[in-house]
Protein backbone atom coordinates (compact mmCIF):
# COMPACT_ATOMS: atom_id res chain seq x y z
CA UNK A 1 0.00 0.00 0.00
CA UNK A 2 1.42 3.35 -1.00
CA UNK A 3 1.48 6.29 1.32
CA UNK A 4 -0.60 9.18 0.07
CA UNK A 5 0.51 12.68 0.95
CA UNK A 6 -2.07 15.12 2.18
CA UNK A 7 -3.61 17.20 -0.63
CA UNK A 8 -1.90 20.35 0.67
CA UNK A 9 1.55 18.73 0.31
CA UNK A 10 0.74 17.42 -3.16
CA UNK A 11 -0.32 20.90 -4.32
CA UNK A 12 2.85 22.43 -2.87
CA UNK A 13 5.09 19.89 -4.60
CA UNK A 14 3.20 20.28 -7.87
CA UNK A 15 3.61 24.07 -7.75
CA UNK A 16 7.36 23.73 -7.12
CA UNK A 17 7.71 21.28 -10.01
CA UNK A 18 5.75 23.59 -12.31
CA UNK A 19 7.78 26.64 -11.25
CA UNK A 20 11.04 24.82 -11.82
CA UNK A 21 9.89 23.64 -15.24
CA UNK A 22 8.87 27.16 -16.29
CA UNK A 23 12.03 28.81 -14.95
CA UNK A 24 14.22 26.05 -16.31
CA UNK A 25 12.72 26.42 -19.76
CA UNK A 26 13.60 30.11 -19.88
CA UNK A 27 10.01 30.97 -20.78
CA UNK A 28 9.92 33.86 -18.35
CA UNK A 29 13.60 34.38 -17.68
CA UNK A 30 14.66 37.92 -18.43
CA UNK A 31 17.90 38.27 -20.36
CA UNK A 32 20.40 40.52 -18.62
CA UNK A 33 22.06 43.19 -20.69
CA UNK A 34 25.80 42.97 -21.01
CA UNK A 35 27.89 45.97 -19.91
CA UNK A 36 28.57 46.60 -23.63
CA UNK A 37 24.84 46.59 -24.46
CA UNK A 38 24.12 48.92 -21.54
CA UNK A 39 26.83 51.33 -22.71
CA UNK A 40 25.59 51.22 -26.32
CA UNK A 41 21.97 51.77 -25.24
CA UNK A 42 23.00 54.71 -23.05
CA UNK A 43 24.94 56.24 -25.95
CA UNK A 44 22.08 55.80 -28.45
CA UNK A 45 19.50 57.17 -25.99
CA UNK A 46 21.72 60.20 -25.28
CA UNK A 47 22.25 60.80 -28.99
CA UNK A 48 18.49 60.74 -29.56
CA UNK A 49 17.97 63.06 -26.59
CA UNK A 50 20.51 65.52 -28.00
CA UNK A 51 18.93 65.28 -31.45
CA UNK A 52 15.54 66.16 -29.96
CA UNK A 53 16.96 69.02 -27.90
CA UNK A 54 18.62 70.40 -31.04
CA UNK A 55 15.66 69.60 -33.33
CA UNK A 56 18.03 67.49 -35.42
CA UNK A 57 15.65 65.33 -37.44
CA UNK A 58 18.46 63.54 -39.29
CA UNK A 59 19.95 62.68 -35.90
CA UNK A 60 16.68 61.04 -34.87
CA UNK A 61 16.21 59.21 -38.17
CA UNK A 62 19.72 57.75 -37.91
CA UNK A 63 18.56 55.68 -34.91
CA UNK A 64 15.29 54.33 -36.32
CA UNK A 65 14.64 50.92 -37.84
CA UNK A 66 13.97 51.74 -41.49
CA UNK A 67 12.45 48.36 -42.31
CA UNK A 68 9.99 48.50 -39.39
CA UNK A 69 9.25 52.18 -38.73
CA UNK A 70 8.02 53.01 -35.24
CA UNK A 71 5.37 51.61 -32.96
CA UNK A 72 3.03 53.49 -30.65
CA UNK A 73 1.47 50.77 -28.46
CA UNK A 74 -0.25 48.59 -31.06
CA UNK A 75 0.00 50.94 -34.05
CA UNK A 76 2.95 50.67 -36.44
CA UNK A 77 3.84 53.69 -38.54
CA UNK A 78 6.13 52.95 -41.52
CA UNK A 79 9.53 54.66 -41.61
CA UNK A 80 8.58 56.72 -44.68
CA UNK A 81 5.56 58.17 -42.82
CA UNK A 82 7.63 58.80 -39.67
CA UNK A 83 10.19 60.69 -41.74
CA UNK A 84 7.49 62.74 -43.44
CA UNK A 85 5.84 63.54 -40.08
CA UNK A 86 9.15 64.62 -38.55
CA UNK A 87 9.45 67.28 -41.25
CA UNK A 88 5.76 68.31 -41.01
CA UNK A 89 5.37 70.95 -38.28
CA UNK A 90 1.62 70.23 -38.13
CA UNK A 91 1.97 66.49 -37.42
CA UNK A 92 1.33 64.99 -34.00
CA UNK A 93 4.82 63.53 -34.05
CA UNK A 94 6.53 66.86 -34.73
CA UNK A 95 4.50 68.74 -32.11
CA UNK A 96 4.94 66.00 -29.49
CA UNK A 97 8.71 66.10 -29.99
CA UNK A 98 9.47 69.79 -30.47
CA UNK A 99 6.55 72.18 -29.87
CA UNK A 100 5.09 72.21 -26.34
CA UNK A 101 2.76 75.17 -26.92
CA UNK A 102 1.08 73.66 -29.96
CA UNK A 103 1.15 70.14 -28.48
CA UNK A 104 -0.60 71.36 -25.35
CA UNK A 105 -3.16 73.30 -27.40
CA UNK A 106 -3.83 70.31 -29.70
CA UNK A 107 -3.81 67.53 -27.10
CA UNK A 108 -3.67 69.02 -23.61
CA UNK A 109 -7.21 67.92 -22.79
CA UNK A 110 -6.11 64.26 -23.17
CA UNK A 111 -3.70 64.58 -20.24
CA UNK A 112 -4.42 64.96 -16.53
CA UNK A 113 -3.52 68.29 -14.93
CA UNK A 114 -0.87 66.67 -12.75
CA UNK A 115 0.95 65.43 -15.89
CA UNK A 116 0.53 68.16 -18.53
CA UNK A 117 1.14 67.63 -22.23
CA UNK A 118 4.67 68.86 -22.94
CA UNK A 119 6.96 68.11 -25.85
CA UNK A 120 9.80 65.64 -25.56
CA UNK A 121 12.15 68.59 -26.06
CA UNK A 122 10.79 70.43 -23.03
CA UNK A 123 10.71 67.24 -20.98
CA UNK A 124 14.25 66.21 -21.92
CA UNK A 125 15.59 69.69 -21.13
CA UNK A 126 14.61 68.90 -17.53
CA UNK A 127 16.41 65.54 -17.46
CA UNK A 128 19.95 66.82 -18.02
CA UNK A 129 22.14 65.44 -15.26
CA UNK A 130 19.47 62.98 -14.15
CA UNK A 131 20.28 59.25 -14.29
CA UNK A 132 18.50 57.08 -16.81
CA UNK A 133 17.32 53.55 -16.17
CA UNK A 134 18.11 50.79 -18.66
CA UNK A 135 16.34 47.45 -18.37
CA UNK A 136 16.05 44.36 -20.49
CA UNK A 137 12.49 43.69 -21.62
CA UNK A 138 13.06 40.43 -23.47
CA UNK A 139 15.74 38.97 -25.67
CA UNK A 140 16.88 41.69 -28.08
CA UNK A 141 14.64 44.36 -26.53
CA UNK A 142 15.40 46.97 -23.88
CA UNK A 143 13.69 49.91 -22.22
CA UNK A 144 15.32 53.24 -21.37
CA UNK A 145 13.46 55.39 -18.84
CA UNK A 146 14.03 59.12 -18.41
CA UNK A 147 12.77 60.94 -15.31
CA UNK A 148 12.62 64.68 -14.89
CA UNK A 149 13.51 66.73 -11.86
CA UNK A 150 10.01 68.19 -12.29
CA UNK A 151 7.79 65.56 -10.67
CA UNK A 152 4.78 66.89 -12.61
CA UNK A 153 6.25 65.47 -15.79
CA UNK A 154 5.47 61.84 -16.42
CA UNK A 155 8.57 59.65 -17.04
CA UNK A 156 9.35 58.73 -20.63
CA UNK A 157 9.94 55.12 -21.64
CA UNK A 158 11.71 54.42 -24.89
CA UNK A 159 12.00 50.91 -26.32
CA UNK A 160 14.95 49.71 -28.36
CA UNK A 161 15.49 46.63 -30.48
CA UNK A 162 18.87 45.15 -31.24
CA UNK A 163 19.20 44.79 -35.02
CA UNK A 164 22.29 42.69 -35.52
CA UNK A 165 24.88 44.48 -33.42
CA UNK A 166 23.16 47.88 -33.29
CA UNK A 167 20.44 49.14 -30.95
CA UNK A 168 17.64 50.98 -32.79
CA UNK A 169 14.79 53.05 -31.39
CA UNK A 170 11.46 51.24 -31.85
CA UNK A 171 8.75 52.71 -29.60
CA UNK A 172 8.14 55.59 -27.23
CA UNK A 173 7.12 58.64 -29.28
CA UNK A 174 3.55 59.86 -29.82
CA UNK A 175 3.09 59.24 -33.53
CA UNK A 176 -0.34 59.93 -34.97
CA UNK A 177 -2.76 60.72 -32.16
CA UNK A 178 -2.65 62.61 -28.87
CA UNK A 179 -1.41 59.57 -26.96
CA UNK A 180 -0.38 55.96 -27.34
CA UNK A 181 -2.73 53.41 -25.91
Amino acid sequence: MSHLRPAKDQCFLASIAFSCAVLGSGAHAQQLLSPTDQKELRNVAMEIREAILNEDIAGILRHLRQEHGLTCTDTTIPYKQVKSDLYNKNSHLYMSLFDSARWHKQCGDHYPAEYPAVSEKEFLSKTIGEPIQITSVQDGWAKVTFRSRDKHLYPREWYFHKDGKVWKFADGFILSRCSCG
